[in-house]
This record gives structure tokens, sequence and C-alpha cells, in this order.
């Protein structure tokens, strides 16, 4: 049957909004068991992080970081105000742990980034992994339990059906070497599994590429409950290193110099916004480069003009980027590193996923979710900072819900029917494989959904994939345990999926990195507004609510513009 363990805390996902929870939920006396479908410290997005960690520190320019990071009016710009000392307070907390941040002397230093000239990024001297292995031992030596190498399946519920109408009381899943069940039963459960993705991009494809294993996974479940979700259209996309699996390490490379060149060697940005260049907002970056890629211009960073010290900081700071860099055969002081950018619905790094208060609350009692699984309380995109602050949060609000509740019974039913559709798949003698219809769902997104999205297209690609789970997702069958993780998370991504392709359908407007070619005004009158998603019964249902005025600073203006891509007519037609 299944393993049973009880907690007063269960955390889901081991990145930094993960760490960040269990830390402060332990720091509150609760007993807290965090479950990683890898290993704590090593996965996710938080340990290929690209070197920077955005901190406000005591004396800065609130006003500046308001304009370079929550100025949007679909910010909650006073929730991002209060997210800046609680960025400073991990900052020194990952100090004490051990991170190794760039100093010069015994001071953090601090560069600007693509679309804020101020100083605000904490550089890692080690990158990525050294940062979240020094968090890794801090939150461990709290005393937080892990359990590595599990993939949760399913909330658990305490009226043992889903979507429910109690709370949920824990989760169930499976370990991916030994395939041993486990039924965890908890008083709270903190969702922070990342963003949803699809997974397993093949190299050269516009899918996306890193990390390579997320699906959605705590989305999808949070859905399957009946959690709310949010912000689904607007989670982003994102551009990468042509053919290469790691991140586009803009932070650390723009500041140092690095420029954008076509074919020719000519710096393309000059015709989309020749002050800022380089150091542009990252949604028109991702356009340019989407409208030189499909002109066959091959755009490209070159990095041939930095310093040969800055490259070997480079190194350090962004290991994991560098070392694809070389391990592709690029000598980066000798020639560009092409890039290129990836299609809508496959990525939601900017947060989009369960609608959560400013204390990390879902609509669900006993669920909590921080970081880009969820909305982020409409804080400023899916930058580490707002993934550990919403972390933060979150385990003081279970903690304090924990003190109070019982440990749940579980549900014997639900318990027996979850177990029998988590080894589905290891059943299926004659079913279909993982890699024909995760082949078809990528072809599907490249060709019907693509970067530039029109109704029709997205009504196309709907109705197939509605096809595809009904009768392939609903057939794969796994012959391992590793390989069952992977169709559970290629079935977890078909409903986020679905729930994303019905978002970009309801929101009639573009918005940053939310282009519809039928509706390309950015509508401040009609859509400051947040889209919801829920599961009712076996369908979707959507609606909107506008943003609550207590979210800005000043009054929301009542425009409405043509988007910044269609003012360079050719560019929507060129990237559709």
């Amino acid at each position: 049957m299944a393993t049973e363990i009880q907690a007063d805390i269960l955390v889901i996902g081991g990145g930094i909004a993960g760490a960040f929870a269990a830390y402060k939920a332990r720091q509150s006396g609760a007993r807290v068991l965090l479950v990683d479908r890898s290993f704590f410290g090593r996965s996710g997005c938080s340990a290929l992080a690209s070197g920077v960690y955005p901190a406000y520190m005591p004396g800065d320019n609130v006003s500046d970081w308001v304009k370079g990071l929550g100025a949007g009016p679909l910010v909650n710009q006073s929730l991002f105000v209060k997210s800046l000392p609680v960025s400073y307070e991990h900052l020194m907390t990952m100090d004490r742990w051990g991170v190794r941040w760039l100093k010069e002397g015994k001071e953090i230093v601090r560069m600007g980034a693509p679309g804020r000239s101020f100083k605000n990024g904490a550089w890692m001297a080690e990158g990525g992994p050294q940062m979240m292995m020094a968090v890794r031992a801090g939150v461990l030596e709290s005393g937080v339990q892990v359990l590595n190498r599990v993939a949760v399946t399913e909330l658990l519920t305490s009226g043992g059906r889903v979507p429910t109408e109690g709370r949920v009381v824990g989760a169930i899943g499976f370990h991916v070497r030994t395939g041993e069940i486990y039924a965890i039963q908890a008083k709270a459960t903190i969702m922070c599994t990342g963003p949803y993705k699809f997974p397993y991009p093949w190299p050269g494809s516009k899918l996306g590429y890193m990390p390579i294993d997320l699906s959605g996974d705590g989305i999808a479940m949070m859905l399957n409950a009946g959690a709310q979700l949010s912000r689904l259209e607007l989670g982003g996309i994102n551009l990468n290193p042509d053919h290469m699996l790691c991140a586009p390490g803009l932070e650390s490379l723009m500041p140092s110099g690095a420029k954008y060149i076509d074919k020719h060697g000519r710096r393309f940005l000059e015709d989309y916004d020749p002050k800022r260049m380089e150091m542009t907002s990252r949604a028109l970056l991702y356009f340019a480069i989407a409208h030189q890629k499909e002109l066959g211009n091959i755009p490209s960073m070159d990095l041939r003009e930095i310093t040969p010290e800055r490259v070997e900081l480079l190194k350090k700071v962004i290991p994991i980027v560098i070392a694809n860099f070389e391990g592709s055969g690029l000598d980066v002081t000798s020639e560009p590193v092409p890039y290129t950018y990836q299609v809508a619905g496959t990525a939601g790094i900017f947060g989009a996923g369960a609608r959560i208060t400013e204390q990390g609350e879902t609509t669900i009692p006993g669920l909590y979710a921080a970081g880009t699984c969820s909305d982020i309380a409409y804080l400023p995109g899916g930058h580490l900072t707002f993934c550990s602050v919403t972390g933060h949060w979150a385990g003081e609000t279970a903690a304090a819900y924990a003190a109070t509740a019982p440990i749940p019974p579980l549900v014997a039913g639900q318990l027996e029917r979850a177990v029998g559709d988590l080894t589905a798949p290891l059943r299926r003698s004659d079913g279909l494989t993982y890699e024909g219809v995760h082949r078809r769902l990528g072809e599907l997104l490249m060709d019907k959904v693509g970067l530039v999205l029109h109704a029709e297209r997205l009504r196309s690609a709907l109705d197939q994939l509605l096809e595809i789970r009904r009768h392939e997702v609903s057939r794969l069958k796994a012959i391992d345990f590793h390989q069952l993780a992977k169709v559970w998370g290629l079935m977890h991504y078909t409903r986020v999926l679905e729930a994303t392709l019905r978002a970009y359908l309801y929101r009639k407007e573009s918005r940053v990195a939310f282009i519809r070619e039928d509706y390309p005004i950015i509508d401040n009158v009609n859509w400051v507004k947040m889209v919801v998603v829920q599961r009712q019964g076996e369908s979707l249902k959507l609606w909107d609510e506008p943003l609550p005025e207590s979210f800005h600073l000043d009054p929301v203006r009542p425009t409405q513009n043509l988007h910044l891509v269609f003012r360079h007519a050719e560019i929507p037609h060129a990237i559709r």
C-alpha cells in the first residue's frame, strides 16, 4: 500500500521558495517535512540561477525599486514595497549560511540589470549551485526533515474528493528509484514546485530549455484539488542560448558589456530601443530576438569586447551558463553565442499558478503556495527574491495555522484510489510510449500556439490538446519508476496547458510578453484585472476580477496604447 508519514507542515519542492518556507515554519516550532522530486539543493530553477539575487539594502531609494521593478499596473506595488526589507533579511541570512557573494572587502557587490540601471542585484561568487547548497545546509541545521527523490502526484483532502469543499490534509507520491509509495499527513501543505514548463524539450526546438524536468506538477495538483489559479496568461516566456540547456544569463552578462548582434555584426537593438540598447526591458528583448531569428539574421550575444578578468568572473558567477557555452565548442572571447526564443505556453517563470493572498494562502484551507507555482500575490515576476519572500510569508502563515489544527485523518477510499491512479501507467502493457506523445505535444505548441497569439490558432490548439489528452495521454505507459515520473509530469503539464490556453483566450488585450495579434492594445481601461481559473466538477470555469485599488501606490491611468511589438508592423507576421 503506502508508507504513512506525519508532519505539521509538508513543503513540496526544494528551490529557494520551498527552502525559506520550510525554514520559517521550522523557526515557528513546527515539525516540517520538505519533499523534493530530485535532491534538495540541486533541483529546480534556483540551483540553475543566473548568478544574481536582487536585494534591497538600507538606504536604497525605494522609488528606484518601484520604477525599476514594480511600476506595472498589474503589480501589487504596496506588497512589493513591503517585500524589500525582507529581501535584505534573506540576503543577510544567506550570507550567514555561507552563500558566497561577490564582495569588495566585506561589502556585497550589487549591479544593474536589463531594465534596471540602479544597483540592485547581488552577484553570487560561485553561482546558483553553491547558493542552494549553502541554503540547504542552513535549512537542515534548523531541524527541517527532508525526503529526497519523491515525486508527489496528488493532494489528499479531508473529504476524500477532488475538487474539494474541505481542506488539504497532505499528499501522496512515490520514490523515483525504488517505487516506494508515501502517504503524508500534514496539518498544512505548502506548494513550492516552481513554474509550469514543457518538460524535456529537445535541443533546437522553441520549447524552452532550463530546467528540463519541470512540468507544472504542483500547479496541476492544486488545480485538480479545486484551488483557484491566476496569472496563467501572464507567466511569461523566455529566451536562451540556442541548442543549450541553460539559463540566458542576462542579469550577469548584460551589465558585463555583452551586446546583441545579427549575422552581419550589427547591433540590431538600435532598431527597437536605441536609448537603452541591451539594457532594455526583457519583453522587448524577447521579441527583438524572435524577430531577428525568424528573419534568418542569427541573433547572437557578443562577449568579445569584455575583459578577460570579467570572463573569469562570469565563470564563477554563472558557471552553468559558461560551461554550456564551452561545452558547445564556443570560445566566447572570439565568437558570438547564438540565442533563440521560446513559444508561449511553455514556461510560467514569472509567476503563474495558485492564487494566493499576501500571506501565501490559497483558496483551499490547509493549502499554501509560494514562488512561481503561484501568482506570487502579483509581485513583479519570478525573480529569486520574490520566490524566497513569498516562501517566507507562506511558511510563517502555515505554521500559525498548524499550531491550532489537529493532524487530519487520511480517507482510506481516496488513498486506495490515488495509489491505483499513481501506478496505472506501470500496468499498461499495451499503452502508448512517452516519446511519441511528448513529441506531438511539442509540435502542437510550436505550430499552433507560437509566440504571437490569435484566437483562431488558440482554439485549434486547444481542440487538438484535448484530443491528445483524451486519446493518448490517458494511455501512456511507463516501464520503470523514472519513466513513471516523466509520464506523470506530462499528464500534469497537459492539465496546466489547457488552463493556460483558456486564459490566453480570455484576456482580450496585449501586455508585456502576452501578445494577441487580434487584440494589439495594452488596455488599462478594461484589463487591469486578474483572470481566474478554477476546476468545478470536471470542467474549468474562468472569470475576471479587478485588481484591488490597494495594489497601487498611485492610481492607474486609464490609457489604451498600441503594444510596442505592433509599433514594428512586420514583427507579428514574422514570429507567429
